[in-house]
């Protein structure tokens, strides 16, 4: 029996190893454990975010999402609650691997400096409102499942916690990316997502788009 509930900070340290397991090639994932448990802990407290976990019978934890019902404000959040101290556990991390250092300045150095102005900005002149019609739209951003258990329905279960939490928000549509040479884009398509065409990151990195409208 696999019950799904949100992740709380005694959840992190499992988390994040089966992050590290599942998605070692995730550029996030080359920061090391430090890292990513105080990017796991960030996401319990961070408005506009929701995360979940699942768990087997035994109490062990055998999946993670971790997502957004509104990404505007669950960026902000993370950067103003959290930005100090993963900037210091982004450095640790550079600063031992001297390739991953040159990698950061060439694939995100100029975007986080732009998301930085932003949020300087943001501070100080008033924010426009959004359109009174602009769909709502949260997100996906990370669906992981311990290999051992794949195919038992442990993923479906975890979508349709992001898929409650979604619409309880007034989230319009849920969208997210996945690297298109993985079985999860099968995964989505059998679970009703609508493939939305191709991307490309900042960094290179190729993804398969997809949306699931929640009205």
């Amino acid at each position: 029996m696999v019950s799904v509930r949100e992740l709380n900070a005694a959840d992190v340290p499992a988390a994040v190893r089966l992050h590290l397991a599942v998605l070692d090639m995730e550029f996030l994932s080359r920061f090391g454990p430090s890292f990513m448990r105080a990017y796991y802990r960030a996401w319990t407290t961070t408005p506009g975010s929701m995360s979940f976990v699942a768990i087997d019978d035994a109490g062990t934890l055998i999946g993670v999402l971790l997502g957004a019902t509104d990404p505007a404000i669950h960026v902000r959040a993370m950067v103003r609650d959290h930005g100090i101290a993963l900037a210091r556990a982004i450095a640790a991390a550079a600063a031992v691997r001297p390739r991953l250092a040159k990698d950061l300045v060439v694939t995100r150095a100029g975007r986080y400096a732009r998301g930085v102005t932003r949020l300087v900005l943001a501070r100080v002149r008033p924010r426009a409102a959004p359109p009174s019609d602009a769909p709502r739209v949260g997100e996906v951003t990370h669906v992981l499942v311990d290999p051992a258990v794949q195919g038992g329905g442990v993923g479906r279960q975890l979508i349709d916690a992001a898929i409650v939490a979604g619409r309880a928000a007034g989230d319009d549509e849920l969208v997210l990316v996945t690297p298109p040479d993985l079985a999860a884009r099968h995964f989505y398509e059998a679970l009703g997502w609508q493939s939305d065409g191709e991307m490309t990151s900042r960094s290179g990195e190729a993804f398969l788009r997809y949306r699931f409208p929640l009205r």
